[in-house]
């Protein structure tokens, strides 16, 4: 049987109130997730980007023996 006490006005408002308050727990729990989520992927991505461009500048130094005489435009005393 149900309680008589959830059957009054009161049990009523208190039972929306519980609701309501449950769901925008809920909501602000599953934003604040994402929101988390996005900044490690952001940061996971620029992390991933400077490696490569890291690389990429590597990739481009002339190794050869003779590199190290060629003038790179600095003038030096």
């Amino acid at each position: 049987m149900i309680p008589p006490f959830l059957l009054t006005p009161i049990a009523k408002y208190l039972a929306i109130a519980v609701v309501v308050i449950v769901l925008g727990g809920g909501l602000y729990w599953k934003i604040r997730s994402d929101g988390a989520s996005d900044v490690i992927v952001k940061g996971a991505v620029d992390v991933l980007k400077r490696t490569q461009d890291a690389i990429h500048a590597g990739d481009s130094v002339d190794v050869s023996p003779d590199g190290l005489r060629k003038s790179d435009g600095y003038r030096r005393d």
